[in-house]
């Protein structure tokens, strides 16, 4: 019989999209479900965040995307891999990977909730999901009172017209980026996806619904815009091959790497700062300008995570990618 698991999560969830997109290019046999489809079965699973996989072969059900990844690759080594072979290269894909859930999120987050032209479309729009089918009002009824939820959460996120400039700077570096990888090449790590992509896919995926995001994108970043539609279900890509690591990683990864080092691991190393001196505010300059938000207490174990990841690569993978994480001002915050 086919082990065939079943991805619970949401269409207007980043992760599930990241996961879903996943899977479908590994070959893992899985079906889609809505989590509000099955929410009493999956009301006794922690964390309660989707997605949320359930493996038939003992009936559990795991969460967060990362780990998430870990485990099909440790449990699936025959489906097609998305880290690179090369150690370093995979170190590379972990961290930039850990700064599209952590800090490109924010910019997901944005699209939706903080301006009210966003709000009012996505509250309907995941309302939708939620409730349908309904008659309108119910749905509008549930995409409101959504509306309202999410809305008093953006400062939990670190949403706010202080920190929009920022959040709006790291989105347009992040479609730079990735357009321009696509003038020559299709993805970070060489002529297959890996799990990297995968996260920013999921993070940028959502913002070509949303109104301002999407036609922003579509005229800072017409490919990139096409590249997302492309990366819902790779399942027919053909296999590819890594990059060479005697080359030096394009300018995409250079550029994302920087803005790990200018943004994302100085907000992680604020973060962490403020949760051991139980300070309630994160406060960093970036760019030239003030960053506030609150403590945020599963991002500093992240930031633990990243720092042990490391610390345990192989002296020769450390050395070959230490350059680059010193240009890119990541090297600092990792050792």
């Amino acid at each position: 019989m086919e082990h065939r698991y079943r991805l619970i999560g949401g269409p207007g969830s980043p992760y599930s999209l990241k996961i879903r997109a996943l899977m479908r290019y590994r070959r893992i046999p899985f079906d889609w479900l809505i989590r509000a489809r099955v929410a009493d079965e999956v009301a006794h699973v922690r964390p309660p965040t989707i997605p949320m996989l359930h493996d038939p072969s003992d009936n559990s059900y795991r969460a967060d995307s990362t780990p998430l990844v870990d485990f099909l690759e440790d449990r699936h080594p025959e489906f097609r891999s998305v880290i690179p072979s090369d150690p370093g290269d995979a170190f590379l894909n972990f961290m930039l990977e850990d700064m599209s859930d952590e800090w490109a999120t924010k910019f997901m987050y944005q699209q939706r909730w903080h301006d009210p032209i966003d709000q009012e479309f996505y509250g309907r729009y995941l309302g939708w999901f939620r409730e349908s089918p309904a008659p309108r009002i119910k749905v509008e009824e549930f995409g409101n009172a959504l509306r309202d939820r999410q809305v008093g959460r953006n400062a939990v996120v670190g949403i706010s017209a202080e920190n929009k400039p920022i959040i709006d700077q790291t989105f347009h570096t992040v479609l730079n980026a990735f357009e321009g990888l696509l003038a020559d090449g299709m993805f970070l790590f060489g002529d297959r996806p890996a799990s990297a992509d995968f996260a920013f896919f999921g993070q940028m995926a959502p913002g070509a619904h949303a109104p301002l995001a999407a036609q922003d994108m579509r005229e800072r970043a017409p490919m990139t815009f096409c590249w997302l539609i492309l990366m819902d279900d790779m399942s027919g890509w053909n296999d590819g091959a890594w990059c060479d690591v005697a080359v030096t990683p394009g300018s995409a990864v250079t550029d994302l790497l920087r803005l790990c080092g200018d943004a994302y691991l100085p907000f992680f190393k604020a973060n962490l700062a403020a949760l051991e001196a139980s300070k309630d505010e994160v406060a960093l300059e970036i760019w030239g300008q003030m960053y506030r938000q609150r403590p945020f207490k599963y991002q500093g174990k992240c930031y633990r995570i990243l720092r042990e990841r490391f610390a345990a690569l192989e002296p020769q993978s450390r050395q070959r990618i230490t350059p680059l994480l010193e240009e890119t001002n990541c090297l600092k915050f990792l050792v």
